[in-house]
């Protein structure tokens, strides 16, 4: 990347849109702290996003990537995930849940939140998989949500239902936003601005 501006405001649902190639990888690694700027500088909240401070920028993300990750464990475990069970806060979790539209599906198993989802996620179906992606971005009270092309793992009927989900929690949670997406009808339908690259 090359002469890149970009402010994104507090409480901004923000879409970046573009071909394959074209840097929003690269964008995202170094908003996420992981590149080092060669030239310039990134702020966060007017400070340069240097040394200490990227631990505690990156602490404040929440994530939603195209391929969620889950181990074989219980939905608890996915949702919390790298935290020990004793230092789970159950009222965040289960409003993580009713956030990401999982409370009827959770409920309906025998043994709820602590139901094992096989490895990868194997019991799951690929919307459900998401929607615990999405409950575990904003498991952490993140300041920053990033989601990197949430719904193109998806089909069609399915992303429908994801976008209509990030349409509701941008429109409820005073949460900063990035949607991340090559699909630009997708990048519209969720996004009060658009960059393209």
């Amino acid at each position: 990347l090359h002469n890149l501006s970009l402010t994104i405001e507090k409480g901004e649902k923000l879409g970046i849109n573009g071909e394959s190639g074209a840097g929003k990888t690269t964008l995202l690694n170094a908003l996420l702290g992981l590149y080092a700027p060669t030239e310039g500088d990134i702020l966060v909240d007017g400070e340069v996003l240097c040394g200490e401070r990227i631990r505690k920028w990156q602490n404040s993300i929440g994530y939603v990537s195209q391929n969620t990750f889950l181990a074989d464990s219980s939905i608890l475990a996915n949702i919390a995930l790298g935290c020990e069970e004793s230092d789970i806060d159950m009222a965040q979790i289960e409003r993580c849940i009713e956030a990401a539209s999982l409370s009827e599906f959770v409920a309906s198993l025998p043994k709820g939140i602590h139901t094992r989802i096989g490895e990868c996620g194997a019991l799951l179906s690929g919307g459900q998989r998401q929607r615990i992606g999405i409950a575990r971005a904003l498991s952490v009270n993140p300041k920053l949500v990033i989601c990197d092309e949430p719904v193109s793992a998806l089909d069609v009927s399915i992303q429908a239902q994801i976008i209509n989900l990030l349409q509701d929690l941008k429109e409820k949670q005073d949460l900063t936003y990035l949607f991340i997406t090559h699909d630009l009808s997708v990048v519209k339908y969720i996004s009060d601005r658009i960059g393209v690259m």
